[in-house]
């Protein structure tokens, strides 16, 4: 009912409670309706053309071929991938199986963390899946590729390119790698943590002393070193110059990885509270400068789009650009003045809509 309403209103404002335009209609905060994306005292409820969400928790979505997948996060899930495939569910941490849990596969549980299983893709040229199971997880671990694990006393994990093992982590670990053009190459690494350690490989090589604090690294791309990590970090590679004394100070100079010619500089100040950009100026929250983008918070925010309509708008409160849904549902409460400027010519909008005038260019 409420929804052919909307369809039958002509297009006009109520101060912040009621809008209606060509392809969005909003009754603040209650509801709106922008499209396909239908929003319910948001953040509580969003409705799209495949999916809903309620308070972030409580999820559902369709898939292609009649499947679909419904959640209450962390605690139930279940669902189909498609009409072919058989349905799964979970009951965290009873029992559960999902065919897609992050990046594993088939991953069953039973009284997590007492036992779970999942796979893992292989390297491209073995292909197929790798499976791993756990059992009083972290403690216990073992692999169909031979890898397992007593943690913490002892554990050895064959991958892709090296062998790795530990005893009594993290105290000493140590690995033997193999070529691999996607890797460092041949060679070794170990580390006597909190000590020291070192890596020597046929295309790496590097030290530490008190890992992680203090390190020196060189590859064929250059070298990178931490003063102490994370307070002083120094990398001179080929595509890029970093310098980086946290929080104060960050400058980077990125290049061109073919001729190493510059492509842009980044200076930051208080931890990326202060930006300079090739592009933009930035001091959050208060000030934002691109050559299509102006705010000056609280009080001002302005955009150009692509055909050319710069708008703009008093006040700006939230502190993030143009967020759709609080676009949506909240920030008519606090504009006051909007503008819409276009070659010639500029619209004003004055305490939603109650007063409108233009203005022509000369």
């Amino acid at each position: 009912m409420f929804a052919e309403f909307l369809v039958l209103a002509t297009a006009f404002e109520i101060g912040p409670f009621y809008e209606q335009r060509h392809d969005y209609a909003a009754l603040r905060p209650f509801v709106s309706v922008d499209g396909e994306t239908t929003d319910v005292l948001w953040p509580v409820f969003t409705f799209h053309r495949d999916w809903w969400r309620f308070c972030y928790f409580t999820h559902w979505q369709s898939y292609p071929e009649n499947g679909y997948q419904f959640d209450i996060l962390p605690i139930w899930w279940n669902g189909k991938e498609d009409r072919d495939s058989d349905p799964y569910w979970g009951l965290f941490p009873i029992w559960g199986n999902h065919p897609h849990a992050l990046a594993m596969y088939d991953f069953q549980f039973c009284l997590w963390p007492v036992w779970m299983r999942y796979r893992m893709p292989r390297k491209a040229a073995d292909g197929g899946f790798m499976t791993s199971n756990a059992v009083l997880f972290p403690f216990f671990h073992w692999r169909d590729d031979g890898s397992w694990g007593a943690w913490p006393f002892y554990g050895v994990s064959h991958n892709r390119a090296d062998d790795h093992r530990y005893v009594l982590w993290p105290l000493l670990n140590w690995k033997d790698c193999a070529e691999d053009r996607d890797t460092s190459g041949a060679g070794s690494a170990w580390m006597l943590w909190p000590i020291c350690g070192a890596v020597s490989r046929e295309r790496e090589s590097q030290w530490l002393f008190l890992p992680p604090l203090f390190s020196s690294a060189k590859t064929p791309d250059g070298w990178r070193g931490r003063f102490p990590f994370p307070l002083v970090e120094i990398e001179r590679l080929r595509n890029r110059d970093r310098t980086s004394v946290f929080p104060f100070y960050e400058h980077i100079v990125n290049y061109s990885y073919k001729d190493r010619a510059e492509t842009g500089r980044i200076t930051r100040f208080g931890w990326r509270l202060v930006e300079l950009l090739p592009d933009e100026t930035r001091v959050f929250p208060f000030y934002v400068k691109s050559d299509d983008y102006l705010r000056v918070w609280p009080f001002w925010e302005s955009s150009r789009a692509k055909d050319g309509i710069t708008r703009g708008r008093i006040l700006s409160l939230f502190p993030i650009r143009w967020v759709d849904a609080v676009d949506r549902n909240w920030a008519k409460f606090w504009t006051f003045y909007e503008s819409e400027s276009a070659p010639g010519c500029t619209s004003h909008s004055l305490l939603w809509g109650l007063i409108r005038w233009r203005t022509f260019d000369d």
